[in-house]
């Protein structure tokens, strides 16, 4: 706990009270006025506006967020309406008209909001949402389709209006709208919504409808100071202040992973405001006003046009959700297949080469069994992404199904084909694949594939039939290693190298015991993890001890253990060592002989 958060809890709850405070002072707002004291009014109003930045500049004190400057940037937009409420208020004492420094000082406190809200949506955002920013610009547009008709339009047309009230006639809802663009971004964005961020929306809303609101009783002569629409103000007011200084507010600008947008919720939200310019179109004339009939129609092709963007954004996200694995990231096969009928097309009428490589994890099952499936998945996953590096950018990479994957190379002949093939094989023996971050884990591939080089042309299904062929010879063959095979034979492919059997059915009991010794050395109660090329290596110099060979006979059981008790420590964790020879005197690991505990199927053994 820090110090910080050691201090008195006093401090959660100050938002609390805050608020409790500010809407007492907003109900003697209305009170006062029946006592006859006016100047109090104006007073109290400061008073709630104010106090909303004090609380802000109190809580980034206290609760230190990890973007300070958004809510420095909210404080200084607040100080800056408190500053044209004074300008208005006391230039009011003296002259009806109203003051041009309260119009600057209003209306810079939208573009300190703005900035705030800017940095905010980077800040939770920082991954670029075409999709988010389309449904905010319809959303927006159809707001402002209301604005202009039913209140920039009516009063920058109002007869006797001066040049600079007509100025700030546009000035105000054109700032609220760029606010409100803004504002939906951060709505339509993904991630925890904590208080704070839901007071700061609710404060962003309140003010939008509060403005509003005063230019459509400005509008229609029925405006006046100390009315109800001041209590929508002083609300929001309200809202911001405890937003300021909610303990949330410290996580509020954390960054949130992007999302579809495909919610029911946002599309009523689209099918509203893409519907908004036709209807207001009806409704003008309807009533015989067509005077922003161009303006209306404009907006309705600019909606159509962001809609058309919209569904073509959706068409291409379905598209790469159906041709890209989402384990790996991926191709999937039918994606594969379809480049592989068009390779053929293209090399059937211009001519050029092309292959495909097919690849498949060793041993992967027993990495399930041993580790678990998520740790098989995290195996896969490492796979792919070395595999990835390792072909060309132009070269189609995908799982192939489980844990086989496949390479389509254009413009690849035979030779080249197998300088790629073993390119890859080198590159996954070339260290092992940690698993949550402590767990090494060994892996090898083995590779299978086909060229097809012109004149010659095959089907796809010959061509993937060859791969496949070469992968099963160079499984047969011992695995971690490279087949190649013509396609236009259609005979098995040997390995380049075939290992005797024998030796073979030695690699599979080498593996079986490796699992064993380390699915028991990892349930000791000190266990520690155990690297899957020490169990391996345990195992392995126990076989070959065990095994007469060129140039050095076969050691007895006893002198082998001698062996490996003097090279633990040294040459193998000790602890392998010992879960070895335990296995091995219990006779379930050791012995070559063919049925011999080569599978994980004897008794439970003690540890």
């Amino acid at each position: 706990m820090t110090s910080r958060d050691a201090r008195p809890d006093a401090w959660r709850w100050a938002w609390v009270v805050w608020t409790a405070g500010a809407l007492v002072l907003l109900a003697a707002y209305y009170v006062v006025p029946a006592l006859g004291a006016a100047g109090l009014q104006t007073f109290l109003y400061c008073l709630i506006s104010g106090s909303s930045a004090v609380a802000i500049v109190a809580g980034i004190r206290r609760h230190r967020p990890r973007l300070s400057s958004i809510w420095w940037l909210l404080a200084a937009g607040q100080l800056m309406y408190l500053g044209g409420d004074i300008t208005y208020y006391v230039a009011s004492q003296d002259d009806s008209s109203y003051p041009p420094l309260a119009n600057v000082l209003y209306l810079s406190q939208y573009v300190f909001v703005a900035a705030a809200l800017v940095r905010l949506n980077r800040k939770r955002s920082p991954e670029r949402n075409v999709a988010a920013l389309v449904d905010t610009t319809i959303l927006a547009v159809g707001v402002g389709v209301l604005w202009w008709v039913f209140l920039i339009h009516p009063t920058v047309t109002t007869p006797g209006i001066g040049t600079v009230d007509r100025i700030a006639a546009t000035a105000y809802p054109t700032m609220d709208l760029c606010v409100l663009t803004v504002a939906i971004r951060l709505l339509l964005s993904g991630g925890a919504r904590q208080p704070a961020y839901q007071l700061l929306l609710a404060f962003l809303g309140l003010t939008l409808v509060a403005d509003t609101t005063y230019g459509l009783l400005t509008l229609m002569g029925m405006f006046a100071d100390g009315g109800w629409p001041d209590a929508i103000w002083m609300l929001s007011y309200v809202a911001l202040g405890a937003a300021g200084l909610h303990p949330s507010m410290r996580r509020a600008a954390e960054p949130t992973q992007s999302r579809s947008g495909a919610t029911t919720f946002r599309l009523v939200l689209l099918g509203i405001a893409t519907s908004m310019a036709p209807a207001v179109l009806v409704v003008q004339n309807l009533r015989g006003a067509n005077s922003s009939d161009l303006v209306v129609v404009g907006a309705s092709g600019v909606l159509f046009l962001l809609v058309l963007i919209r569904m073509a954004g959706l068409i291409a996200a379905q598209r790469r959700l159906a041709i890209t694995d989402a384990l790996t990231g991926l191709y999937t096969r039918r994606f594969l297949s379809e480049q592989l009928r068009v390779e053929i097309d293209r090399s059937s009428r211009h001519g050029g080469s092309f292959a495909l490589l097919l690849i498949d994890v060793d041993h992967f099952k027993r990495v399930n069994d041993t580790y678990g499936h998520p740790a098989g998945d995290q195996v896969l996953v490492e796979v792919a992404r070395r595999l990835r590096s390792t072909c060309r950018g132009s070269d189609v990479v995908a799982r192939f199904g489980g844990e086989e994957f496949a390479v389509l190379a254009a413009a690849t002949g035979h030779e080249d084909l197998g300088v790629l093939a073993e390119r890859i094989r080198e590159r996954m023996n070339e260290a092992p694949v940690l698993v949550d971050g402590r767990t090494p884990i060994a892996v090898t591939v083995s590779v299978g594939g086909a060229a097809v080089v012109p004149p010659h042309t095959v089907a796809a299904d010959r061509l993937v039939n060859a791969a496949d062929g070469a992968l099963y010879a160079a499984k047969r063959g011992g695995r971690d290693r490279v087949v190649i095979a013509d396609p236009a034979d259609r005979t098995l492919p040997a390995p380049a190298d075939v290992v005797p059997a024998e030796l073979v059915e030695l690699d599979q009991h080498i593996q079986d015991w490796a699992t064993i010794v380390t699915e028991v050395a990892r349930r000791r109660p000190d266990a520690v993890p155990v690297p899957a090329s020490a169990a391996i290596g345990v195992c392995a110099a126990w076989a070959v001890m065990r095994m007469a060979g060129p140039g050095h006979p076969a050691l007895a059981a006893d002198q082998a253990r001698a062996e490996l008790r003097r090279g633990s420590g040294r040459q193998f964790p000790a602890h392998v060592v010992e879960a070895f020879l335990a296995l091995e005197t219990d006779g379930v690991v050791g012995d070559p002989a063919p049925g011999r505990n080569t599978a994980m199927t004897a008794a439970p053994v003690a540890v």
